[in-house]
């Protein structure tokens, strides 16, 4: 279809090459964008489930085991944690 289209526009004028080549160009950032936006919001979400995961394993295990059992497990959720908010800075 593209090559119909472009096919069309040069036997027609050659005025409006320029023009379809941006619109094409403008098309393909879009695209390029779009997608990352949606990779974007997925790391977000991923990144915000892993987060609350940890949370409830940490309370969990709080009321199960006691606090000073789960110590070691909350500083590690807790490096985890800045791993991730580091990693999102730096996307």
């Amino acid at each position: 279809m593209l090559k119909a289209s472009i096919s069309f526009f040069v036997g027609r004028s050659k005025s409006l090459i320029p023009i379809l080549f941006l619109a094409i160009f403008s098309n393909a950032q879009a695209d390029d964008s779009l997608s990352e936006t949606a990779k974007e919001l997925a790391n977000d979400s991923k990144r915000a489930t892993e987060n609350a995961v940890r949370v409830t394993k940490d309370k969990t295990c709080e009321m199960v085991k006691g606090k000073m059992e789960c110590a070691i497990q909350k500083v590690k959720h807790g490096i985890q944690k800045a791993a991730a908010e580091a990693e999102d800075i730096m996307d």
